[in-house]
């Protein structure tokens, strides 16, 4: 190269790599702003290389303390796996129980982040698709923006750096705290192309069997997008039926695995053994990152995927099929749409991707990103308002807040706490609480476990005050919500579990249903909602009784048992690390592992699976799991 070029090459290799990274000019442009100490909030398109510059900043060596917010728990372990190669150099942390070091990078949820961050001096943040600080159409986005938005407000307290970044965002307000500034940063840069191709249909009849020539015909790895669980696995039945795709024995031993571990008539398994891989919300975090990898190294063609996958997961997809233009029952917007586009095409792999089109595109709109934690406009919610300093409120959010602020039935310290859920329905809990404290202190006091009728009382609070909804994630009631809470306990694993489902639902479902509905209850009502509605219960419960001198419950061991599916606490954990349950229990019954993450993590990187005590299958993703420790 010449002089020149020289140059400019050295000018665009990041500090701190030990093999050779080189920016592209725009990459470089936001490195050095963000090296200046500046604030950056970039808009680029997905294939820009946005987490690249998150390494560049971390192989720097800048910061102690770094804090990266994304939006699922699939993202927490690729982000994961992607920084394990400065393990030596900060330790990495994804659950709030791990214990820190002098140097360490956080990648959390905003649930999780909101736990950590008053406990720590954090320096710089990053926070993956920011503009769901926006508001949000369904009641869960609404419940995630407003954590989302307490995430945000607190870090930048903290007087922390940061760095922001999104697809397709046409300016962002400018209204933060008096003394924070930034750099908004534009730029339609693409690394690869893609080209949109309209799927024609005379009537939305003939879309599957559309859809199936179309896949069937494309011969480099597809993601078919779709709005839902019961939509993505309703396309791989149709896939199935259709009898148009090859049988391929690349994975008979993890399709054996999965029916013997969980169901043997699962949609799941019986599509992998046609190249076909499923991923969803309701598929077991392990078993959904399994489907990514084996998507990545060629051993499926298909991978059928809803939003859960769209959201920042890296995958070698050439082509992307839009078969659904909603995520559950909403129509996506503009962002989402771009984000699904931009999963077609792959840096080095494939320059040229391919979307095919069942329905016309969202209206291109590139509108302006609030943040309404600082900018605090007239629709803002009360749940958000009352996590702010008051010095920090306008006149007309203090006003907003009066009846919450001057009240003595729930304490602020409460009403903040557990501001995710409406402020109202806490107060309105607190008064009955009130109303008849010593009938329910009698049946709401306890500690460790519950008996039968304290558990089934607590349900019913919870469902009656927290949740009013006909119904939430297959659960209708809270007397059904403490009877499915039994039945998991009882089943003692999942594959007895989900044989239970089908044998009280089968009047109802039919199996592959009531599977589903198996994966849902054990997701998000035992390992989150059900925990941590627990947990806000208590806060209320025990708030009024301290007003009567009454002795104060501890539902802290009961809530962390359901949230470990009533087995050791490190089991899952491992497996949003890559480490499937079963697995998981089957070492427990061969090794003493510590209910310490960070000590069960440090035992099993020791760990050397027997060929006769564990198949093939299972040492092949304890094996991928140590990869990555």
């Amino acid at each position: 190269m010449s002089l020149k070029d020289t140059i400019a090459y050295e000018i665009h290799r990041p500090t701190g790599f030990k093999e050779s990274v080189v920016f592209h000019h725009a990459q470089a442009e936001v490195y050095y702003t963000l090296l200046k100490g500046k604030n950056v909030v970039l808009s680029a398109p997905t294939s820009f290389g946005k987490s690249l510059i998150i390494d560049s900043i971390i192989a720097f060596q800048k910061y102690l303390n770094i804090i990266i917010i994304v939006p699922t728990i699939a993202l927490i372990d690729e982000t994961r796996k992607r920084l394990s190669k400065f393990k030596d150099l900060y330790k990495i942390i994804t659950h709030p129980s791990q214990s820190y070091s002098n140097k360490n990078v956080f990648i959390l949820t905003q649930e999780r982040a909101i736990e950590i961050i008053p406990n720590i001096d954090v320096d710089f943040f990053v926070i993956d698709e920011f503009y769901k600080l926006n508001f949000q159409n369904t009641d869960q986005d609404k419940e995630r923006c407003l954590v989302l938005n307490q995430v945000f407000y607190m870090l930048v307290k903290k007087n922390a750096q940061f760095y922001l970044l999104g697809p397709n965002i046409e300016e962002v307000t400018r209204k933060l705290l008096d003394n924070i500034e930034f750099k908004f940063i534009k730029t339609d840069y693409k690394t690869v192309i893609s080209e949109h191709h309209n799927v024609n249909l005379k009537k939305r009849e003939e879309a599957i069997t559309r859809l199936i020539e179309l896949a069937s015909s494309l011969e480099e790895p597809t993601l078919i997008f779709c709005q839902s669980p019961a939509s993505a696995n309703k396309v791989a039945k149709a896939f199935l039926d259709s009898k148009g795709f090859e049988k391929t024995n690349k994975n008979d031993e993890l399709v054996d695995w999965l029916k013997n571990n969980y169901h043997s008539e699962w949609i799941l398994p019986n599509s992998l053994g046609y190249a076909i891989g499923i991923h969803h919300g309701g598929v077991p975090r392990a078993i959904a990152q399994k489907c990514v990898n084996l998507f990545n190294e060629g051993k499926i063609k298909y991978l059928i995927c809803t939003s859960t996958l769209i959201e920042g997961i890296n995958t070698k997809a050439k082509n992307v099929i839009i078969y659904d233009n909603k995520i559950a029952k909403t129509k996506f917007d503009y962002f989402t749409f771009n984000n699904i586009c931009g999963r077609s095409g792959r840096m080095f792999s494939y320059f040229v991707g391919h979307v095919y089109l069942f329905y016309e595109p969202p209206v291109a709109e590139l509108p302006l990103v609030e943040f309404p934690i600082f900018s605090q406009p007239k629709e803002v919610s009360e749940n958000l308002l009352i996590n702010i300093d008051e010095k920090d409120l306008k006149e007309s959010s203090k006003v907003k807040l009066k009846k919450y602020t001057e009240q003595d039935i729930l304490s602020q310290e409460i009403l903040k706490k557990n501001s995710y859920i409406d402020l109202n329905k806490q107060l309105n809990l607190a008064t009955f609480i009130h109303s008849k404290v010593d009938e329910i202190h009698s049946s709401m006091y306890w500690k460790s476990i519950p008996t039968n009728n304290q558990l089934k009382f607590a349900c019913e609070l919870i469902w009656e005050y927290f949740v009013n909804s006909k119904k939430k994630y297959g659960i209708i009631s809270g007397k059904q919500l403490h009877f499915r809470i039994n039945q998991f306990r009882y089943a003692k694993n999942i594959k007895n579990f989900i044989a239970d489902v089908i044998k009280t639902d089968r009047n109802v479902l039919d199996v592959n249903e009531a599977i589903e509905l198996a994966f849902n209850i054990q997701r998000y009502w035992i390992n989150f909602k059900f925990p941590r509605y627990l947990m806000t219960l208590q806060d209320i419960v025990n708030d009024v009784f301290k007003k009567y001198n009454l002795q104060l419950c501890d539902y802290s061991y009961y809530a962390s048992l359901v949230e470990c599916y009533f087995i050791s606490p490190y089991v899952v954990p491992l497996d949003e690390y890559g480490l499937p349950i079963p697995i998981s229990v089957k070492i427990g019954k061969t090794e003493n592992i510590s209910s310490n993450i960070d000590e069960a993590l440090e035992q099993l990187r020791n760990f050397t699976p027997s060929q006769q005590n564990f198949l093939k299958v299972e040492r092949e993703f304890i094996n991928d799991f140590k990869l990555y420790i």
